[in-house]
């Protein structure tokens, strides 16, 4: 037994040997350069495409089998210009070869050198990679029943594999697209791994910058993760993230379960962020439109997308600037599942106050259903007001309760439909624009003029008006918001109001009644006031005809009261008369 077991040593042994040596002599007698032309010649008939090889082919045998390359180049599609399709310096792989043996894979380190892909798509929609998926003049084969796999080549007996390293460094890829004008790029891309084995977990690193606009802005971005990726779970795990882009730091887990239906969970914290600074820039306000330019469509809600969207997760935001507002310490908390998204409890530092609130879309019926809870506490609504260009009209600290509804498609259709209260509550602040106390003097002299006495001025500097507390609670139906409790008080004024507020067509219809504190009481001391026009230029009229209408009012009681009180006096004096009389 022994020696046949030794016999049967020696001729594997001597087969191994004569294989190396065949190896050996494969990669020394044939050279892969001599077949340069055969290659070119090969792309040329599939592609219609020129193919260039500046630099060497080499290849090994063993113990890896192995292919590298130098300098490449493929060219264009037809009608894409003269600059090649891509370019490469260089690129290689190698396989280990007595693994496989053992029906393992294992790879050693994958290059890729300088690589420069243009991707471009003309103004017909055509890519300039279209003919490589079906090359001109050839017909799209018909799709065949996929085959069993040979005896031997079935999936479950490769045991194993494993890639040493990916590494790609100093990548630019552009995309152009003719139809739109669009241009973007990534350049300087560099990618490395650790070592990716089926199952277990990947140490990434990705570097690149970012090109778009006219003249081009580029943004560098930096990734460095932890990855894990199962098929046969179809999960992917990426922990340890830190993503730095401009001046933002990001880091947390993310994870996918599901590919097909995709689960999403999220925990995320971002350091600062500057939203604002990634919108398109707004066009002038000079800028001239066509005149017979097509309103804007309305952008709708993605309802299949938000149908279909399973999201749990969390994002913290130590900083952040959106649509100009400034806020700090953001928790952003978002549940999405079956066509129910909430966001929220969500809370945040803004303005010197606070900001908590909660947001509930839901989707799962034929028209969209918003409602909102949101509170801004103790705020400064002057800054917070002027940075979100709203109403730029008011100053002072205070809190404002949202409890809204609304249902549609779109922005349009939300304001139709929307439906709540709103709470208001101010103090120590100004309305700017208009200055009350200034028109209750111009009242007193129009009114004055019209009864031809002579006018004395005393009118103040400054268009504002100072308050010491402004309170509104406001329904609002339809789109329509109502009010009938306006109240603003201070030392020398108070005011009340009551009106309307069409939120789709932006415009006012409000009625004021101011009077000066000490006149408080008094009769026709209070000054109508009607404020009317768009939300971003209202105007503010004197109603001199109901001032006129009181003051007569006024007249006609007053000579009331003075017969009344002659004709008492009268009659007094008559029973003392006759009281003298008796006596």
């Amino acid at each position: 037994m022994k020696k046949t077991l030794k016999i049967l040593g020696l001729v594997v042994g001597g087969l191994l040997a004569l294989f190396i040596i065949a190896a050996v002599a494969l990669t020394l007698l044939f050279d892969p350069n001599d077949y340069k032309d055969s290659i070119i010649k090969a792309v040329k008939d599939q592609t219609g495409r020129e193919l260039r090889i500046e630099g060497k082919l080499g290849w090994s045998f063993f113990p890896w089998v192995g292919i590298e390359t130098g300098k490449l180049e493929l060219g264009n599609a037809p009608g894409f210009g003269p600059e090649p399709f891509a370019r490469l310096d260089g690129a290689g792989a190698k396989v280990k070869l007595l693994p496989l043996l053992r029906k393992q894979i294992v790879v050693d380190t994958v290059f890729l050198d300088g690589l420069k892909l243009n991707l471009a798509k003309n103004a017909a929609g055509k890519t300039n990679w279209d003919d490589l998926l079906t090359p001109a003049g050839k017909e799209k084969p018909a799709e065949k029943p996929a085959e069993k796999p040979a005896p031997g080549m079935e999936a479950g007996l490769i045991s194993g594999i494993s890639i040493n390293k990916v590494d790609i460094r100093k990548a630019d890829v552009t995309w152009k697209d003719q139809a739109s004008n669009a241009q973007y790029a990534v350049r300087n891309l560099d990618l490395q791994t650790g070592k990716i084995v089926v199952g277990e977990p990947v140490d990434l690193q990705l570097g690149f910058d970012v090109e778009s606009g006219k003249p081009p802005v580029s943004k560098h971005l930096d990734l460095k993760s932890r990855i894990k990726l199962d098929l046969e779970k179809q999960s992917l795990d990426i922990t340890n993230l830190a993503l730095a882009f401009d001046e933002s730091r990001l880091s947390g887990t993310l994870a996918i379960r599901n590919f097909d239906k995709p689960a999403y969970r999220v925990d995320l914290a971002l350091d600062q962020i500057d939203l604002d600074r990634y919108m398109p820039a707004p066009a002038p306000a000079d800028a001239a439109k066509p005149a017979a330019a097509a309103p804007a469509e309305p952008v709708e809600i993605p309802l299949s997308l938000l149908r279909s969207l399973d999201l749990q997760g969390k994002l913290g935001i130590q900083k952040l600037k959106a649509m100009n507002l400034r806020s700090t310490d953001v928790t952003v908390q978002v549940s999405a599942k079956s066509g129910l998204i909430t966001l929220g409890p969500n809370k945040a530092k803004l303005y010197n106050g606070s900001y908590a609130g909660r947001t509930a879309l839901d989707v799962r019926g034929k028209q969209p259903a918003l409602k909102l809870d949101e509170q801004l506490s103790s705020v400064d609504i002057g800054s917070f007001l002027n940075d979100a260009q709203l109403f730029p009209y008011f100053s002072g600290t205070g809190d404002v309760r949202l409890q809204l509804t609304a249902n549609g498609l779109d922005a349009a259709q939300i304001k139709r439909t929307l439906n709540g209260t709103t709470n208001i509550a101010l103090k120590n602040g100004t309305i700017s624009g208009i200055d009350m106390l200034k028109r209750i003097d111009e009242a007193r002299e129009l009114y004055d003029k019209a009864r031809g006495k002579p006018v004395t001025s005393k009118r103040q500097q400054g268009e504002k008006t100072v308050f010491s507390s402004l309170s509104a609670s406001v329904q609002v139906d339809n789109g329509v918001a109502r009010n009938s409790d306006f109240l603003l008080q201070s030392d020398l004024l108070r005011a009340n109001g009551k009106g309307s507020a069409d939120l789709v067509k932006e415009m006012f219809d409000y009625r004021l009644d101011v009077m000066r504190t000490k006149d408080e009481g008094k009769k026709c001391a209070s000054i109508p006031m009607q404020v009317s026009g768009t939300f971003s230029n209202p105007s503010f009229a004197i109603d001199i005809g109901e001032i006129v209408k009181c003051q007569a009012q006024k007249q006609v009681e007053e000579k009331k009261t003075e017969v009344k009180e002659k004709v008492e006096q009268k009659i007094e004096q008559k029973l003392k008369d006759k009281l003298k009389f008796l006596k």
